[in-house]
């Protein structure tokens, strides 16, 4: 194991933990010093993994990270593989999201292995990870994770898919939109297939605007402004007049994005909605759609 902080380089980190030892007598006291100082104690390939990236990302050579690093290039061109990958230790996917993000396509492979590991905080790291790498090796695994017993763990699986954009995902989605018990899981499936944007989800997330909780009905028109499928307007229309405000004003948003002159009207009626901020949605809607300036206050 090694301490590490991001951009601190290897004598500032020796330093510090030299420091900590002159001041702590026993280990925890030691990491309690380190952690005091923003270090995170990290298995050591890993460590170094993000050593090098760093400074491959500040567009060092792999003959420049060795001197800085006072390593042989052949250890750097190790880490600088492009096909290289990190083993599944243990410790991995408990560490920051933040991290194994920076870590990369290294850790993929790994962190589908922690999608099927006991604790439920290990999956869930592993499920925004990927999110975050964005690598098209991670879609099966994430939507075999849509049979997770703990739903925030399926709401992690949902979100990172659509931040990957991957047409496999679109089905499943579809399924989680329709099926799933939960409305935190629902409404995160109608974002997900919003950022995706592949119309053959239009009509399931119409269907999607009639949920019986707000968050679903809001994400299902929020999705649908972002694909802009004219067959939506109707449905969008409707939704104008829906009990719940944040709806109204999702869907008065999707409207002036799909540009449709058939909402012009119900968007001018829109003006008058009681919420303030449906009003200033509509106004800037009907600008989009028409080109002149309405006063929705």
């Amino acid at each position: 194991m090694a301490w590490y902080q991001q951009d601190t380089p290897d004598s500032v980190v020796r330093s510090d933990l030299e420091a900590c030892r002159s001041v702590a007598n026993d280990p925890t006291s030691i990491d309690h010093c380190m952690q005091a100082k923003g270090y995170l104690l990290l298995p050591r390939t890993e460590t170094e993994l993000l050593m090098v990236r760093s400074l491959q990302d500040e567009g060092f050579s792999e003959e420049e990270i060795a001197a800085s690093l006072h390593w042989n290039k052949k250890k750097v061109v190790r880490y600088t593989d492009e096909d290289y990958e990190l083993s599944y230790p243990d410790s991995l996917a408990r560490q920051p999201v933040e991290i194994l993000t920076s870590i990369g396509k290294p850790a993929v492979k790994p962190l589908v292995a922690a999608l099927k590991d006991n604790h439920p905080l290990v999956r869930r790291h592993a499920a925004e990870a990927l999110g975050e790498i964005k690598d098209p090796r991670a879609v099966g695994p994430l939507i075999a994770a849509f049979k997770d017993t703990d739903s925030l763990i399926r709401r992690h699986a949902v979100e990172a898919l659509g931040k990957i954009r991957d047409l496999r995902a679109i089905k499943p989605l579809i399924a989680v939109l329709n099926e799933d018990r939960q409305p935190h899981v629902r409404m995160s499936a109608a974002e997900a297939l919003g950022w995706i944007k592949e119309p053959g989800a239009v009509e399931p997330l119409v269907s999607a605007l009639k949920d019986e909780h707000w968050n679903v009905r809001s994400r299902a028109a929020k999705a649908l402004g972002r694909i802009k499928d004219p067959r939506a307007v109707e449905a969008l229309v409707s939704a104008l007049k829906d009990e719940d405000a944040t709806v109204r004003g999702y869907a008065a948003d999707a409207l002036g994005e799909i540009k449709d002159a058939r909402a012009v009207e119900p968007l001018v009626a829109a003006l008058k909605d009681k919420n303030s901020d449906v009003r200033k949605r509509a106004a800037r809607a009907l600008t989009k759609i028409t080109g002149k300036e309405f006063g929705g206050r």
